[in-house]
């Protein structure tokens, strides 16, 4: 096992040098071009004396944007990428934040770059590539990499309004990648079709699985997501057969039939991560491609990607929720209650909470919001111990399965209720005509509001749930909405739709 990432491709490019690593809309690379350009990324950036320094990346999700990390790695800095799309006072307390040595960006977006960048040096991709490379200046450089060193900082939302980066380094990585290609029989054969933006986790097997391997990993733009028969054509044009996707996309092609009016894909895994998968719509792509392996990742940013997991295994009701599954190799979880004691029992609800080597190392440059979320094991008082307190909540059932319940701050009290978000929103998923749902808390008017999308009425869904949930979970009132809103990572953008039907 390689310490570092870059270690994978060292080993992938000797063994398969002229085989194709990654696929854009534009180009491709083999693995041993992929070696030779991010080692011109990264001797631009030694030249420049820059060592363990955050380089920020500024390009679209693209084979030169993976390039671009690798040579990061390679010359012992981390990077991380950051949405071109974003506004720019959201880039701009990345920046602050950040504080980056550098910006790497391509000629398409070099002069947006230097429009709100004026103190930090940017360096053009096309140019690094084009300049000599120094690859024994690279190859000394090496030598002071150690897995601990961070790899990429990843910025998510935080509770403040101000953006979090996400530190992780080598080790995570390589652990994480080490267990899901085992895991799932990743392979030189496997072909992946990346949906996911690079500057989001569920990226990271899409990025390494191929160095380690020798899979290969078609980026499909997400322009293309838009006309899901579009993205089909392209799965079937490059043969992809694994994919590592969030719900809502998954069920975005179970949603409008298309598995069903289109050829057949040599589709053997689909795993999905970032959200609840609705078992409506699962159900809809067993029921086409029955031979496939499907799971369910679960893990926040703050644990590289997935701390547990679960293989599809039994047949599901549409009204049950998926597992959860239990802890990745090398990964621990625990479930602690408000008092901090370890939950063992079933179905008794507790905080998920992670240690093991797939921890971030906390958030840059933010030691008090490190310290409140990585904290020591309240179970062990004899030694350091930390673990990362998710804020969700979850139950073992009677198999012994973990079960996601709701985020903390979903579980809310209506008229002396406990209740959990998340079961209205299964319980409404489930029902046939509701493609997506969120459900709303009004504290002031003490009421349940469930904003969906679909071809049925409120009072036919309501009617529905009425059968379905106790009469304190039924909401008060129904939006529906021609569209469901989306987040830039495609998750269900909750925090827009409560500026939009609440006042808070």
């Amino acid at each position: 096992m390689g310490r570092l990432v870059i270690d994978y491709l060292e080993d992938t490019r000797a063994k398969y040098p002229d085989k194709t690593a990654f696929i854009d809309d534009k180009r491709q690379i083999t693995f041993s071009g992929l070696y030779d350009e991010a080692s011109h990324v990264a001797s631009g950036l030694v030249s420049r004396g820059i060592f363990k320094q955050p380089v920020l990346m500024f390009m679209e999700k693209s084979v030169s944007l993976v390039s671009s990390f690798i040579g990061a790695a390679l010359s012992g800095n981390f990077y991380s990428p950051v949405d071109t799309k974003m506004p720019e006072e959201r880039i701009n307390k990345i920046i602050t934040t950040l504080k980056p040595a550098l910006v790497i960006t391509d000629k398409v977006h070099e002069e947006q770059v230097r429009g709100f960048i004026s103190d930090i040096e940017v360096c053009v991709f096309e140019d690094l590539i084009d300049a000599p490379a120094d690859i024994q200046a690279v190859n000394e450089v090496r030598k002071h990499i150690i897995d601990t060193d961070i790899l990429y900082v990843l910025f998510t939302s935080g509770s403040t309004g101000d953006p979090k980066g996400v530190i992780i380094n080598h080790r995570a990585v390589v652990d994480f990648t080490d267990w899901i290609s085992e895991c799932y029989g990743f392979d030189e054969t496997t072909v992946f079709g990346n949906q996911a933006q690079l500057y989001f986790d569920l990226s990271i097997q899409d990025v390494y699985a191929p160095l380690k391997t020798g899979a290969t990993t078609v980026l499909i733009s997400n322009r293309l997501y838009r006309a899901p028969v579009r993205v089909w054509k392209t799965i079937l044009q490059y043969q992809i057969n694994t994919l590592v996707w969030i719900p809502s996309i998954i069920s975005l092609f179970a949603n409008l039939d298309i598995l069903a009016n289109v050829d057949k894909a040599p589709i053997r895994t689909v795993l999905f991560c970032g959200e609840v998968m609705p078992v409506k719509q699962l159900n809809y792509w067993i029921a086409n491609y029955p031979d496939t392996t499907y799971a369910n990742l679960y893990g926040p940013t703050e644990c590289t990607e997935a701390c547990t997991y679960y293989t599809i295994d039994r047949k599901f009701d549409e009204t049950e929720v998926l597992p959860i599954g239990k802890p990745c190799e090398n990964c621990e979880v625990i479930l602690l209650s408000d008092d901090n004691k370890v939950i063992t029992e079933k179905d008794v609800i507790g905080e998920l909470c992670v240690r093991g080597t797939c921890l971030s190392d906390g958030y840059y440059g933010n030691p008090v919001q490190t310290q409140a979320a990585f904290v020591q094991n309240p179970a062990n008082d004899r030694y350091r111990e930390l673990i990362y307190r998710t804020g969700d909540l979850v139950h073992l059932n009677e198999r012994g399965e973990l079960v996601y319940d709701c985020r903390k701050d979903y579980q809310i009290k209506i008229r002396g209720y406990r209740v959990e978000l998340g079961e209205i929103e299964a319980a409404a998923t489930a029902v046939e005509g509701v493609e997506y749902c969120c459900c709303l808390f009004d504290e002031g008017e003490d009421k349940l509001i469930l904003v969906y999308s679909g071809n049925i009425g409120e009072d036919a869904l309501n009617e529905a749930l009425t059968k379905r949930l106790q009469d304190y979970m039924i909401p008060s009132s129904y939006e529906k909405r021609a569209q469901m809103l989306f987040n830039a990572n495609g998750k269900i953008n909750r925090k827009a739709l409560r500026a939009e039907f609440l006042k808070d």
